[in-house]
């Protein structure tokens, strides 16, 4: 491929719909497509298939399914540090800028969890429906960003603990910490690494003792307090920027 098509629209399939030199898109994805898109015939469009396959191809058909035929193909490497990103659950309305957010800045797994200091109940009913909106909310910035992966949003799970991988280079944000994110990272980008940020009023002490215990890095991001909405996101971008992902 000769260059990055730019001003198109993106969208996302299974690599079962790209077959015989065409691309197929059905369901909720055509009917974005044809219905609130309005992609005609002849108009260039990017599709992915989660691989990190990005396909350029030509609208031929924009019915209930939307057909298009393949002009070009491109393969992209998968991001390095794959970067998981543990988010306490925020108050209001704010987790869905936030996942946003993440996915912009090459987030590629999205896990929310319930801290001590969490200040809402989440009952079972409420994370499954939470969880599913996410997960749209995601697509909808892999899109936009016109990204060759989709960002994983897991289910809520109950408290940090689960966040320790063995091997994996964990970060978690402490404001009191004297330990600058940057100074974490190590001069060679590893393959995954994890950044976990607590909730309003931060983790607590058992919480932090417990994330320590398990090898974790306790950084912070300087002496600006950000919102638990806000570092997520832009420890990620430090990350990306540092390994020239970003910026």
């Amino acid at each position: 491929m000769t260059g990055r098509p730019t001003g198109l629209h993106h969208f996302f399939v299974a690599a079962s719909d790209v077959r015989d030199g065409v691309v197929e898109l059905t369901g909720d994805e055509a009917r974005h497509a044809a219905r609130v898109l309005r992609v005609r015939p002849g108009e260039a469009i990017t599709v992915a298939d989660g691989s990190g396959r990005v396909i350029e191809a030509v609208v031929t058909e924009a019915e209930a399914v939307v057909r298009a035929e393949v002009r070009d193909i491109r393969e992209t490497a998968p991001p390095k540090p794959a970067v998981t990103l543990y988010q306490a659950i925020a108050k209001g309305d704010r987790m869905n800028d936030l996942v946003a957010q993440a996915v912009e800045v090459g987030v590629v797994r999205f896990v929310p969890f319930v801290a001590q200091r969490t200040i809402a109940q989440w009952d079972e009913r409420k994370r499954a429906k939470h969880a599913a909106r996410w997960r749209e909310i995601a697509k909808a910035a892999a899109k936009q960003s016109r990204s060759p992966y989709l960002t994983a949003v897991e289910d809520v799970v109950d408290g940090p603990s689960s966040l320790l991988a063995s091997g994996t280079l964990t970060v978690v944000l402490d404001e009191a910490s004297s330990v600058r994110l940057r100074d974490a990272l190590p001069s060679a980008p590893p393959d995954a690494m994890v950044i976990a940020v607590g909730p309003e009023g931060g983790f607590a002490p058992d919480e932090l003792g417990e994330l320590r215990t398990g090898d974790a890095h306790i950084v912070t991001l300087g002496p600006r307090i950000l919102r638990t909405g806000t570092a997520g996101p832009v420890a990620a971008a430090i990350v990306a920027y540092t390994y020239g992902t970003l910026g």
